[in-house]
């Protein structure tokens, strides 16, 4: 049929099959869809064209689109429609400004060739483009299906399930008989299947590779992207790369990476931003193929008589598409390109699915007469087809235990609001007698260890804040932290915490002036405050000024006064993947005397300070304990002796409300260091001079007789030393759980306080119970440390 130097013209599936099967041949030849050779022959466009028409119209990516797709058929002639003159003129502009791309040269390698038209049917735009070839060439239309087997039957089914609960049980029939599962197809699907069939088939075990993958725009790593945006993409996608955890957002970078390479022509990626929007939403995702599985396909497809075909949905309506006359160009502007009018588009569809039906030798086809509360009917095409309809098929109950038990409990419901009975429900109910009814449970049912580590990539990353969450509740960890459900919202507290940080991190070696460090920070944050914020900042700016003239006042008590700042240091823990766990220190000062370095730890809160230690032991409000067991892992401090870990209160907004005489003395009390002290007086001296009565940590006072006053919160080297190993036992013991997938709805409750529900964004989802709350005792000091 095809002979040596041969060019092909087919349809995109078609040529698919045609590669398949001239794969061992020897042939020189050549395979094009239609509209890879339009571009060839008629002329091509790039991204710049695209931009070019948005910026001169000022029209979206979209329609610019639309307008290019509509100048292929365009000729010298003049027109009547303002439509068609406006697309003769932009045509026009874009080859005077060489913006479409004519390709003489393929033109001209044309000549005395052998042109194929192969399966394309019959309509006027491949009409067009026979006569403009042959002229130079020889061409040849071949069709080679025929009408073979026209003797297909219909099945008829009340409702859309039924459809496809018959098309699963049809299958295992087909499978148990000998049918490789490879030979089995399905096709003419909608979302409406594609649902149904993601929770029916498997139910009956039944592997199956669907092409219902939407675009890559609204995923995680594409939303990010976009948050990302910046006109320097490299450092946009270099910051990307840090949200790639799996094997699928690895994908998904490497599309987006492809995307914005198509752009590599422009300097400012800014001027590009909605050309890759739009971009972003015209890429699917990548289908991962299950090989021995059904498989979707096109009814363009050549089947083997091994093949045996499920057509869904053979609906008016749905099969054969109707064309309707709503595209840019109306049916008037068609005649006068001489291009297919709707009418004529409507024919061929109808033909051409004629045709494919009766190029299949085992097909099973199916309809639906109701759906999500819309009738149906079957396709119109029958009248002329005059297949025969199967209609109040039996029930096969043969393979599929568990959807047979949801059948019946559906049947029940039936049978409880409306009295319905049937003889589904007398078979079914004497089966499964033990079967539960209205009964309830919640319970979180698990996922599998080795799914879990294949999902996060066999890496697993920790902080404080992840370990708290998990404490607290496992299960509000899993939906945090493994299926990313919290969605984060960047609020005015947020951004006002990061910019307190950032200025507090730079002061103490800042060469500027602190106006000139705050504008410059709040300018890097690379996020607008509205009005109201603004004007807050503008208040918040003095009460931060107040804070580092104070921390500036403190550092005269101290003898500590080297300092590292913002410090982020890692931990590797052991387990079968990759376990790393991380904190960042605000403030850690130091000095190193007689082959020991006596540090304090201090981190800055916005917020309410908390220093309950009856908790920790229960794996909650451990950050004081967990920046102890960081220090001891920070490979610039060696020796270390702890002479206290703070809290420091750096906005307090009772305090700024204040109003008195006193309002500055009670900003520098609220400014005191709040925490544990080293109860070793030579170590806690050399961090605090004034520790007798102290000017920098809250209650520290000693008595007439050398001892501290009870309200006084110390602790020795060796409780700070078990504080520390509490918290390292408590991160290992978290990282085993969740490395084995413990993830119980199981909230803790220690004292009169739930603390895995207090704050959980999740309390609407798990639905738990009072018997799932974990109540635990606070733990004493006693306790903790031993002894009184």
């Amino acid at each position: 049929m095809f002979n040596n130097t041969d060019i092909i013209i087919t349809t995109n599936t078609q040529k698919k099959e045609l590669l398949k099967s001239l794969n061992k041949t020897l042939l020189n030849i050549k395979i094009y869809t239609l509209n890879e050779f339009n571009k060839l022959f008629y002329f091509d466009y790039s991204k710049q064209t695209i931009l070019y028409i948005m910026h001169k119209y000022n029209v979206i990516y979209e329609i610019a689109e639309i307008y290019l797709n509509n100048l292929t058929y365009l000729s010298n002639e003049t027109y009547l429609s303002p439509k068609l003159q406006f697309l003769q003129e932009l045509k026009q502009d874009l080859l005077n400004n060489h913006l479409l791309t004519i390709n003489k040269l393929f033109k001209a390698s044309l000549n005395n060739k052998r042109i194929v038209l192969y399966n394309l049917g019959n309509n006027k735009e491949v009409e067009l483009l026979t006569k403009e070839l042959e002229s130079t060439s020889k061409v040849e239309v071949i069709n080679d299906k025929e009408l073979v087997y026209t003797n297909h039957t219909v099945y008829e089914f009340n409702t859309i399930e039924d459809e496809v609960e018959y098309v699963a049980n049809s299958i295992c029939s087909l499978i148990k008989k000998g049918v490789d599962i490879k030979h089995i197809y399905l096709t003419n699907l909608n979302d409406d299947y594609y649902k149904l069939i993601r929770r029916v088939f498997p139910m009956f075990n039944l592997p199956f590779t669907l092409n219902d993958n939407g675009s890559i725009y609204g995923t995680y790593l594409s939303n990010k992207f976009l948050e990302l945006y910046d006109s320097d993409i490299n450092k946009t996608m270099d910051t990307l790369k840090e949200y790639v955890d799996s094997e699928s957002t690895e994908d998904i970078y490497n599309q987006i990476l492809d995307i914005v390479n198509n752009y590599a022509f422009i300097d400012n990626y800014s001027e590009v931003f909605e050309l890759i929007k739009g971009d972003l939403k015209s890429t699917k995702l990548k289908t991962k193929d299950i090989i021995n599985s059904i498989h979707e396909s096109s009814l363009d497809n050549s089947y083997t008589e091994e093949d045996y075909v499920y057509l869904l949905s053979f609906n008016q309506g749905i099969i054969p598409h109707i064309h309707k006359d709503e595209s840019y160009l109306n049916d008037g502007e068609k005649e006068e390109l001489h291009i297919s009018l709707t009418v004529d588009k409507n024919i061929q569809e109808r033909e051409g699915t004629i045709l494919k039906l009766a190029n299949i030798k085992n097909l099973i086809i199916t309809y639906k007469k109701q759906a999500n509360g819309d009738k149906f009917n079957i396709s119109n095409i029958n009248e002329e087809l005059h297949y025969e309809i199967i209609t109040n098929l039996p029930k096969d109950y043969t393979y599929s235990n568990l959807y047979n038990k949801i059948e019946l409990t559906s049947l029940k419901d039936e049978y409880n609001k409306y009295g319905t009975v049937s003889d589904s429900l007398y078979a079914l109910n004497s089966t499964y007698k033990d079967l539960p009814y209205r009964t309830y449970n919640h319970d979180f049912t698990g996922i599998n260890k080795d799914e879990l580590k294949q999902f996060i990539n066999n890496k697993l990353s920790l902080s404080y804040t992840k370990i708290d969450n998990y404490y607290r509740c496992p299960f509000s960890y899993y939906l945090n932290y493994i299926l990313n459900l919290n969605i984060y919202e960047d609020t005015f507290s947020q951004k006002l915490g990061t910019l307190f940080h950032a200025v507090l991190e730079k002061f103490s070696n800042y060469a500027g002036t602190y106006d000139e460090l705050w504008q410059e920070t709040i300018s890097s944050m690379d996020t607008t405050f509205n009005n109201q914020e603004q004007f807050f900042l503008e208040k918040l700016h003095d009460e931060l000024s107040f804070v580092i003239d104070v921390l500036k006042d403190q550092e005269t008590y101290t003898d500590l006064h080297n300092e590292l700042h913002e410090e982020k240091i890692y931990t590797s823990i052991s387990g079968d993947m990759k376990i790393t766990f991380s904190g960042i220190i605000d403030k850690i000062k130091y000095k190193e005397e007689d082959n020991k370095t006596i540090i304090a730890i201090i981190d800055y809160k916005t917020g309410t300070p908390s220093l309950d230690l009856s908790t920790i032991s229960h794996g909650i409000g451990m950050q004081l304990p967990v920046y102890l067991y960081l220090t001891k892992n920070c490979d610039k401090l060696t020796n270390i002796e702890v002479a206290g870990f703070y809290l420091q209160h750096i906005l307090n907004n009772e305090v700024t409300a204040a109003i008195g005489e006193d309002y500055e003395e009670l900003k520098k009390k609220e400014l005191l260091l709040q925490g544990y002290s080293n109860d070793n007086i030579s170590i806690l001296s050399t961090f605090d001079k004034t520790y007798e009565n102290s000017l920098m940590i809250r209650s520290m006072k000693l008595k007439k007789d050398g001892d501290f006053y009870a309200y006084a919160k110390t602790l020795s080297s060796k409780e700070m030393n078990i504080l520390s190993d509490i918290a390292e036992n408590k991160i290992k013991e978290a990282s085993e759980l969740i490395t084995n997938a413990r993830f119980a709805i199981a909230p803790k409750k220690i004292g009169d306080t739930n603390y895995g529900c207090r704050y959980c964004s999740f309390r609407d989802i798990c639905y738990r119970s009072p018997d799932d709350i974990v109540e635990l005792d606070p733990v004493s000091k006693e306790e903790m440390f031993g002894g009184e």
